[in-house]
């Protein structure tokens, strides 16, 4: 069973580069001081870089990261790992989710925590509301996942996945559209609703959703050209299931690219969580 040490070495990492910083000399004023403005960061600081080589992506350039998801940036490809918590095989009730997001060489880029009601987990399942934080190897919040409760486009409002990005910014949202032969999904833009990418799955398994094999592949395309695929497999030398995506297109923006993440994980809890 996967413990939760990637996702506490990953918090422990944070906090020693957290503590390496230099701190800042307070400002000590000799008399009383009229405050004319609001104290604002330092102009031209740039965020924390990630703690990760981005030399081996690309090299013919090397950036440092100015959000928590421009790291995908000429990533080939994301493998998401769920960690299970002991409690969870003790009680009826299923425990808030834990994920690691990996790279293809194994390296720890975002650790992603459910934040739900318990309410919400027994009674609701994996239809449930839920928020879903995804921290970087700094500890900065790279994006936010926001799922309303719905039960499908079926019998009540269809299942959607807003993505948002600090300090409270829309990036885009997946919206699951109804249809009988496929299941089908649209990423749409934040800024501008209009849709970007289609989710399809696979034929003859969209009137059910629960008729999907636990090994399924999902394909990501934009004017017939494909972009990017989501599949669900076994992995025998880790002994679990995980939710890999493939980046077909090589210029996609790291936006783009987040945005297909938030789509895996809506397709994680739609077909692949049972409790």
């Amino acid at each position: 069973m996967l413990q939760n040490d990637p996702v506490r070495k990953l918090h422990f990492d944070s906090e020693i580069r957290a503590a390496q910083q230099s701190p800042t000399e307070p400002r000590v004023f000799n008399g009383p001081t009229n405050i004319t403005s609001q104290p604002r960061p330092t102009q031209g600081v740039p965020r924390i870089p990630l703690p990760i080589s981005t030399v081996e992506q690309n090299a013919n350039r090397i950036f440092t990261p100015m959000t928590g998801y421009d790291f995908l940036t000429d990533m080939p490809s994301v493998h998401i790992e769920q960690t299970f918590e002991l409690n969870e095989t003790l009680t009826s009730v299923s425990s808030e989710n834990r994920y690691v997001i990996r790279t293809p060489l194994g390296e720890a880029i975002y650790a992603a925590s459910e934040s739900s009601t318990e309410n919400q987990r027994l009674f609701w399942g994996s239809a449930r509301a839920f928020q879903m934080h995804l921290l970087d190897r700094t500890h900065q919040e790279a994006m936010v996942l926001r799922k309303k409760f719905a039960l499908g486009s079926m019998c009540c409002r269809p299942k959607n996945l807003e993505v948002w990005i600090p300090p409270g910014n829309l990036l885009g949202k997946i919206v699951q559209s109804p249809t009988i032969l496929a299941p089908t999904f649209f990423i749409e833009d934040g800024e501008t609703g209009n849709p970007i990418f289609c989710l399809e799955g696979p034929d003859n398994s969209g009137f059910c959703c629960f008729c999907l094999p636990k090994e399924t592949f999902f394909k990501v395309h934009s004017g017939g050209d494909l972009r990017a695929s989501i599949d669900h497999k076994w992995l025998a030398h880790k002994s679990q299931f995980t939710t890999n995506i493939y980046f077909s297109d090589p210029k996609l923006t790291a936006k783009e690219r987040a945005l297909i993440i938030g789509a895996a994980f809506l397709l994680e809890y739609m077909y692949f969580q049972r409790n």
